[in-house]
């Protein structure tokens, strides 16, 4: 059975503003998550930024062999094919997690604001949040209107 807890979800700098800016509607992964479709995840850019920046919905998560996740989301990824390629090398499948309603947070959520709740390391992929651990204060940020990505 899945939880359907929110996740913390961590990506580069460079990708948080691609999927901040309507660019990156699909974030690629070398292995699926464990998560229901719909599941809602605070997003984390990863150091020198090391904030929370937004919270989104993973409307699905697609599993398939590696040419047919660049056919049918290559362009949704904000990656080259080389990066692609690269980034997968070794395997013969991957994930796509397909993103939707994206809200930026009004204002971003550093690392010492939420370790003020108590000891805190952000995820190296993915973390389920739960009621009462340092993140959960994440739920009373304000969040500007959500943007509908389509990687479709």
């Amino acid at each position: 059975m899945r939880d359907d807890s929110p996740i913390m979800l961590s990506v580069s700098p460079g990708y948080a503003h691609a999927i901040l800016a309507g660019s990156k509607g699909v974030e690629l992964r070398r292995r699926a998550p464990r998560i229901s479709d719909g599941t809602r995840a605070w997003l984390y850019s990863t150091l020198p930024v090391g904030q929370v920046v937004a919270l989104l919905t993973i409307e699905t998560v697609i599993e398939a062999p590696l040419d047919v996740l660049w056919e049918m989301y290559g362009s949704h990824s904000a990656v080259t094919r080389d990066a692609f390629n690269a980034y997968f090398s070794g395997l013969d499948r991957g994930a796509a997690l397909i993103i939707r309603d994206v809200q930026a947070l009004k204002a971003p959520v550093s690392l010492s604001e939420i370790r003020q709740g108590g000891a805190f390391q952000p995820p190296q992929f993915y973390r389920r949040m739960r009621p009462g651990s340092p993140e959960a204060r994440l739920a009373s940020s304000e969040l500007h209107p959500a943007r509908r990505l389509l990687a479709s």
